[in-house]
């Protein structure tokens, strides 16, 4: 009995002795690994400054926190660059940044302070200046290696709501136009007009705006009126011919049709034209030929005076868009008309809706030299009063039913206006205005912000 005692015994010992072998030779293995990289770059809440206005009229600010978690960062390990290209909202304190970080491999996080030049060991809890860029290291598990980053933490240093002008040199020879018309195609803007014996046109670069070339071609005093764009493409109607160019010098003749008197507005499948005795026409080909349109109200009410349009697209439908005609009655009355055009069903015809409202208050105003065009996903009205000022800007978010000004739509500051007024949007989202001799071209800076970051993205 005794002797299995102790075989029982000298078991359990060497059970117990074996097992503590294997934890510790199991505790004692440690895999190091020798490369490593951030893999991610997050923030916490940040702090804005926002302007308000009191009770009593003044101006003043206040503070309001945000989660800042779901910012987009771009990593580019290449070149060892982090930053998010959709930058915070104006008034952010990136002075004061709280910020994750996650590596590969268990990699050991370092920053260098802008301060003073020494590298401190990153953690999440401490807040960062981010006001210049702070370059970040992540060593291996190892410590063997080491990979550098340049981080960039980027917010808005103008506000978005902002119209920012630029005054360009002023050009004497559009002093001389009684009225003019400007389009803008791809890179080109162009300016016509009529001296009263013909129409006239200049162009110069989107980028430029001051040096302005003279066209070579002229046409008929009432020519200017109908000359607009398709894609890369100027077309105009003038002595009987339906004429395209791409430079503006060089026309070539696409038809000729009698019974045209101008054009109108454009999709990007279909030219739109007035007749002589002031019927609306469709041309699916170019301008070739020609077919009646169909109306939901009478003609009289079609547009015949500063006509203007608008085309944008139809939303879940990129081969649709809508076409908004605007302009004056031959009795002197705004008015706003609507039709679809459908790039891939040149079969089907499309009724025009004359846009009617009730709410007096928001109707279009009868303008000088009234001119629209889109902007900001609106159609924005533009033009002088009576007394050739400059005329409230005024927006239509809802297909030409009802018109608003909006606080962000305004003029260039002490703006001058002349006898005649002119407008277009370029491809950039600028837009141009043209009075007299003076020459302006303005952005929405939040409009602005969406281009760069189109462009950064693409």
């Amino acid at each position: 009995m005794s002797n299995k005692i102790y075989f029982l015994v000298a078991l359990m010992l060497t059970t117990f002795t074996l097992s503590s072998c294997l934890k510790d030779e199991s505790d004692n293995k440690t895999t190091t690994y020798n490369d490593t990289a951030i893999t991610a770059f997050s923030l916490g809440q940040l702090t804005q400054v926002r302007d308000t206005v009191t009770k009593d009229g003044r101006d003043s600010v206040y503070k309001k926190k945000f989660n800042a978690s779901k910012v987009k960062f771009y990593i580019d390990q290449a070149q060892g660059l982090i930053y998010n290209p959709d930058s915070l909202p104006y008034g952010t304190d990136v002075a004061h940044v709280l910020t994750k970080v996650s590596t590969k491999n268990f990699g050991t996080v370092v920053f260098t302070s802008n301060k003073d030049g020494k590298q401190y060991y990153y953690s999440e809890n401490d807040s960062l200046d981010f006001t210049q860029p702070i370059k970040f290291r992540v060593y291996s598990a190892s410590g063997d290696s080491y990979r550098d980053y340049r981080i960039s933490v980027n917010a808005h240093k103008q506000k978005g709501n902002v119209f920012t002008w630029t005054a360009m040199r002023d050009n004497s020879n559009f002093a001389s136009l009684t009225t003019m018309k400007t389009v803008s195609v791809g890179d080109k803007l162009f300016v016509f007009g009529t001296n009263g014996s013909q129409t006239v046109g200049y162009t110069t670069s989107i980028t430029d705006g001051n040096s302005w070339v003279r066209l070579n071609k002229t046409f008929s005093a009432n020519a200017y009126k109908g000359i607009l764009s398709q894609g890369s493409k100027l077309f105009a109607v003038d002595n009987n011919q339906v004429l395209t160019s791409t430079d503006g010098n060089t026309w070539a003749v696409v038809a000729t049709n009698g019974n045209l008197k101008q054009l109108v507005a454009a999709s990007s499948s279909e030219l739109f034209a007035l007749t002589t005795n002031d019927k609306l026409v469709v041309s699916k080909d170019g301008g070739l030929t020609w077919a009646n349109e169909s109306l939901d109200s009478d003609a009289s009410y079609l547009p015949v005076n500063n006509v203007s349009y608008v085309l944008s697209s139809a939303t879940g439908n990129e081969n649709v868009s809508h076409v908004m005609l605007v302009g004056q009655t031959a009795a002197g009355k705004s008015v706003v008309w609507t039709r679809l055009s459908d790039s891939n069903t040149s079969s089907i015809a499309n009724q025009w809706t004359l846009v009617e409202s009730n709410m007096s208050r928001y109707l279009l105003p009868v303008y000088k030299h009234l001119t629209v065009v889109r902007y900001d996903n609106a159609a924005l009205a533009m033009g002088l009063t009576a007394s050739n000022e400059a005329a409230q800007m005024l927006l239509s978010r809802d297909g030409g039913i009802t018109w608003a000004s909006d606080a962000a739509f305004s003029y260039p500051k002490d703006v001058r206006l002349g006898n005649t007024f002119t407008a277009a949007v370029d491809k950039k989202q600028f837009v141009w205005i043209i009075s007299g001799s003076k020459v302006w071209r303005g952005r929405l800076n939040r409009v602005a912000w969406d281009i760069n970051l189109s462009s950064a993205t693409e």
